[in-house]
């Protein structure tokens, strides 16, 4: 039954901070439309600050209600699942910012990315999914190195 405690208050945080994320994410993309920088896509790159900063608060978070105890994969897990909620949530409405509120910016990527002929807002939704938890992968694996050598306490029993 402690088990679930832990799923429960992981899940809870992921979901948080996952949608935070997104409307984050949300926000940087409609900053870059008010200010005509929408169609610079070389910028989502700055989406990896945003993606790590709401991860590492999640990490936080779950730190500090555990009495800063930290089992590794539990840190993992958080990483991971707050990512995902983040990614698709954000993924979510991108494609329905180029399908319905303005099916322009889809020719705007057409036009820009190498690849852009065979593109559709599937295609794009896809790739977003995976360059997020790609990033979110990687963000997560780095933030727990960083709290490994004092911070991450397990027993064998946390990890079985």
């Amino acid at each position: 039954m402690k088990y679930f405690k832990h799923v429960d208050l992981i899940e809870k945080l992921a979901i948080r901070y996952g949608v935070l994320m997104a409307m984050a994410l949300a926000g940087f993309f409609l900053l870059m439309k008010a200010i005509g920088l929408e169609h610079n896509l070389e910028l989502r790159a700055l989406n990896i600050i945003i993606l790590f900063s709401f991860v590492l608060m999640a990490i936080k978070k779950y730190k500090k209600i555990k009495d800063y105890k930290l089992a590794y994969f539990k840190g993992f897990g958080l990483g991971i699942l707050t990512s995902a909620v983040g990614v698709v949530v954000f993924a979510t409405l991108v494609t329905f910012y180029i399908t319905v509120v303005s099916p322009e910016f889809m020719g705007v990527i057409k036009q820009r990315e190498p690849f852009g002929d065979f593109l559709n807002p599937a295609l794009i939704a896809f790739t977003i999914t995976i360059e997020g938890m790609a990033s979110g992968f990687l963000s997560t694996f780095a933030l727990l190195q960083y709290y490994r050598p004092n911070h991450i306490i397990a027993s064998v029993e946390e990890v079985v």
